[in-house]
């Protein structure tokens, strides 16, 4: 069994794949945005002077170890002293500075190492030279405050000296903003709000995407994944336009699904193909599901029963005026309005001109009958329904057929609203024959066009078992 792990692992996978231009364009606005802030912020330097506290007592080591202990405790006092107008207006006095002791001390800081009698001066400022300029003159004023604030032995001399044992050198490159740091963030910031969105986006999304999608909403299979692919938009029945092509090998192994589905050669084989909403694709996937029934020697016949949006005559370009609803009316035999294709192709119901109670048409009596007549003359019946939640057409047609094929398009209907449509179904008793996921995202650049060579009837070759199976569909019906 699959580790539930890894099942998510690939879950987080294809979320971040499908949302992948959105990531990537929130990684590159991260990164914009710190290089703007980088560009509009003023750079800012500092410098650094060190000013070191020394203690005249005495001559012995006990009068050195209390003079240390001493000068450490009083580094606390005079880093205070610092950022007061005693030690800035000397400095602001000299340097010429346009500026206050209170706006001066923004600027500056002091802080002392652990167990120490050093105070390092920091200094900041947008000139290079002159934050090396202030931190060496407040050195220098603090060293001048430190003798006058300090006790004089006999002798007249200061008790506490300071001597600056690391004179300011001016920087060479910014502190502020901090280039790599910055971008780096902006970056990381970026690529973490895009992951978040696609994440929320995923958690927010109700819609039906994968296969897997569908098999954890309803307890139905996947009987066929249909990849969104242009050559369907320019030619929907691909079993007649690329016979060869990969497109129309999927339609042939949801064929093999589907007969699955007919192991009772005693039962009728006629389904609906239909959809929860419409622009699902379903019509295109019940033609080619009839080409591809047909294309193995059987009689097939393909009954367009969208009286709301019949599109089946368009596809095939054949004459829509007259067909099922003209049959239903007693306006014209079976015979008379079915169109065979030849051998080797379905024949085709139209759906005739749109009805006023297109419900209440496919679900009589008459409709009823029809269906049992054709399916004792057709090996399989394939009829294209309107969908499921916009109209109740479909579900009063579905107590006259065997099963039911359900269409779901990606990123088409919600989860929702596909549970919604298979329990109408469930409640009519017919059969869920499956789910054809429809254009389906690809990804990893795979290509479905591998081909497949096998043998193609020639239509001026036939047997005679061949064209009695091509003959058009007897009059007998009523």
């Amino acid at each position: 069994m699959e580790d539930e792990g890894s099942v998510e692992f690939r879950e987080y996978l294809t979320v971040l794949r499908k949302y992948w231009f959105s990531i990537i364009l929130l990684t590159l606005l991260g990164a914009g945005a710190a290089g703007a802030y980088i560009y509009v912020t003023p750079p800012v330097y500092t410098a650094r002077s060190t000013v070191f506290l020394t203690v005249n007592i005495g001559n012995s080591v006990s009068d050195f170890a209390q003079g240390s202990n001493y000068a450490t405790s009083q580094a606390r006092s005079f880093a205070q002293i610092v950022t007061t107008p005693l030690v800035l207006d000397p400095v602001i006095k000299e340097l010429q500075l346009t500026t206050t002791a209170s706006g001066l001390s923004g600027r500056i800081s002091a802080t002392i190492p652990t167990n120490t009698s050093l105070i390092t001066i920091t200094a900041r400022d947008g000139d290079a030279k002159l934050s090396a300029d202030i931190a060496q003159k407040v050195a220098m004023s603090l060293r001048t405050a430190i003798g006058k604030l300090t006790a004089t032995d006999k002798d007249g001399r200061p008790v506490v000296e300071g001597t600056i044992v690391t004179p300011a050198a001016t920087p060479v490159s910014p502190t502020s903003p901090q280039v790599t740091q910055t971008l780096a963030l902006g970056i990381v910031a970026g690529l973490a709000i895009g992951i978040g969105l696609a994440v929320l986006r995923k958690s927010l999304d109700v819609r039906v995407h994968t296969s897997k999608d569908v098999t954890d909403a309803i307890p139905y299979p996947v009987v066929g994944s249909i990849p969104k692919d242009p050559v369907l938009i320019r030619d929907p029945v691909i079993m007649i336009a690329q016979p060869t092509s990969g497109l129309a090998e999927r339609f042939r192994q949801l064929r093999t699904s589907l007969l699955f589905f007919n192991i009772e050669d005693d039962k009728p084989f006629n389904f609906v193909v239909t959809s929860a909403l419409e622009s699902e694709g379903k019509t295109s996937i019940a033609v080619n599901i009839a080409y591809a029934l047909a294309e193995q020697g059987d009689r097939v016949l393909l009954i367009d029963a969208d009286l709301r949006r019949p599109r089946v005559a368009a596809y095939l370009q054949l004459e829509g005026g007259a067909g099922l609803t003209t049959v239903l009316l007693n306006r014209a035999r079976f015979g008379d309005v079915v169109q065979s294709l030849g051998v080797g192709y379905p024949d085709v119901l139209a759906s005739g001109p749109v009805p006023p109670n297109p419900a209440e048409l496919v679900g009589s009596r008459r409709m009823k009958q029809l269906l049992e007549q054709v399916s004792n003359h057709y090996q399989a019946v394939v009829v294209d329904a309107a969908p499921l939640l916009p109209v109740a057409d479909s579900l009063s047609l579905l107590p006259h057929v065997t099963g039911v094929v359900m269409v779901s398009a990606a990123e088409r209907a919600t989860i929702p609203e596909l549970k919604l449509a298979v329990e109408s179904v469930e409640r009519t008793g017919t059969p869920i024959m499956g789910v054809v996921m429809n254009k389906l995202r690809r990804h990893g650049g795979r290509s479905s066009h591998y081909y497949y060579t096998y043998e193609q009837r020639d239509p001026n070759n036939l047997t005679k078992a061949d064209k009695k199976r091509g003959k058009r569909a007897s009059s007998s019906f009523s």
